[in-house]
């Protein structure tokens, strides 16, 4: 009997593209931070075989089987987020070609029928199509909806992205589409072929399940899942003292300290915060301190990051300061020496940061997005519209009274209490047990 088909466990096989790195080193966003803890709350448990496709060089845990896919330049191995678009694009295509490759070849090692292949790319994934041919479970994890990206970000929310959608399928269907650059083929074809292959498409907030459902009516209905991440806390590392982060900074105890913290990119809105700033220093008294925790994100974030630069020099009683990437017990120190966390994105699928600055008790100021709109409560912090003059507003009335930031910041952490990470572990091992043995057929 082969060895990967012993009684009646499931095998699952976790796919991305950004998978096998150090993410204590490495910034490449939400996917592959619930990626990789995924895999680690997986590794241990006796009713699943899992075996995990990357690029990066590392294991995601200890005891998995890791197959890394490598990314061979002229300038040697580099990890995906230091990709210009053209290269990104070859990149998705060679990951796909060589995981599909892989999984055509287990599949005649064990039962697709009782193996999950779940999805944590769209643009990078295998073949959808053929993965369902040869029996396997698929599950595809949206961290981003990408077509919602591009009609929110690219074009500015002159078109919906259910209207995108169908305008590309008109193109498809005129085989246009190939007018397109490669990356937005890749883009709106493979997430089309994944709601229509896949069995499962997890989300992590409501509002992305209906826009799926829009975008791609009758195919996504019923196939659309909930799963709320929670809070994913590194935990390496001794802790930093938080006013040792002030200290370096010079900052004085009294001065109050904004905080926003993601890898920089323009869907990120750090430029809406320091506008707002600017008014903030026209119509205000008060000095403050901002962090902007993160690195530039792949293609448009250095040429993002000179522009916060920039911005940040035109302001004179608000200090700027950019640590760049943070994790662990650094990234937490930072968080707790903050007396407010600034989420000011224009396009967000759920908000990890969001999250973990609840959970160490810093009260939130939000723009409106998918997340924001279900773990921001009043109590704790506020939701405005994604521009700077209402970010604005919302520190006026937020900043004014720092007691009682001490106090939202106590709510915030009782309520993030409930946004436990391992709740979303194990549901998602749930649905895949019943998607591929039902609970009715069980012994």
């Amino acid at each position: 009997m082969d060895s990967l088909s012993f009684g009646r466990m499931i095998h699952v096989v976790t796919v991305g593209a950004h998978l096998g790195y150090d993410l204590s080193t490495t910034p490449l966003g939400g996917g592959g931070t619930v990626g990789t803890h995924l895999v680690r709350h997986w590794a241990s448990r006796e009713d699943l075989r899992l075996i995990v496709i990357g690029s990066g060089p590392v294991p995601p845990a200890e005891g998995v089987e890791y197959v890394q896919i490598k990314w061979q330049t002229g300038a040697g191995e580099r990890d995906p987020s230091s990709f210009s678009v053209r290269e990104y694009a070859r990149f998705c295509r060679k990951f796909s070609w060589k995981v599909t490759e892989y999984l055509k070849n287990l599949a005649k090692r064990l039962d697709p029928a009782r193996t999950c292949i779940v999805h944590h790319d769209v643009a990078e994934a295998p073949d959808f199509a053929r993965l369902r041919v040869w029996g396997y479970r698929q599950v595809g994890i949206f961290h981003v909806d990408v077509v919602d990206y591009v009609a929110n970000i690219y074009l500015r929310g002159l078109i919906s992205a259910p209207a995108l959608a169908k305008a590309h399928r008109a193109l498809y269907r005129a085989r246009l589409h190939r007018l397109l650059p490669l990356i937005l083929r890749l883009i709106f074809v493979k997430q089309e072929e994944c709601v229509e292959h896949c069995d499962l498409l997890v989300v992590p907030s409501s509002p992305m399940a209906d826009l799926l459902e829009r975008s791609y009516p009758g195919r996504a209905r019923g196939k659309a899942v909930v799963v709320p991440w929670g809070v994913i806390m590194e935990g390496n590392g001794r802790d930093v003292n938080p006013l040792d982060i002030r200290n370096r900074y010079g900052i004085p105890e009294d001065r109050p300290v904004l905080l926003t913290l993601s890898r920089i990119s323009p869907e990120k809105g750090q430029d809406l915060l320091l506008k707002a700033l600017r008014i903030w220093e026209r119509e205000e008294n008060g000095d403050l301190d901002l962090f902007i925790c993160g690195a530039p994100a792949f293609m448009h974030g250095r040429s993002y990051y000179a522009r916060l630069v920039k911005l940040a020099g035109r302001l004179e009683r608000v200090k700027v300061h950019f640590p760049g990437y943070v994790a662990g017990s650094t990234k937490r120190a930072f968080l707790r020496a903050a007396d407010l966390y600034v989420f000011p994105s224009r396009h967000e699928s759920y908000g990890l940061t969001l999250a973990e600055a609840l959970a160490v008790g810093l009260p939130v100021l939000a723009t409106s997005h998918h997340a924001a709109c279900e773990l921001v409560r009043p109590e704790f912090g506020m939701v405005v519209e994604s521009n700077p003059r209402a970010i604005y507003r919302g520190l006026k009335e937020l900043l004014y009274d720092r007691k009682k930031l001490v106090e939202m910041g106590k709510k915030a952490r009782e309520f993030a209490q409930g946004l436990k990470f391992e709740i979303a572990a194990q549901r998602l091992v749930s649905l895949i047990q019943d998607l591929v043995e039902p609970s009715s057929k069980r012994v």
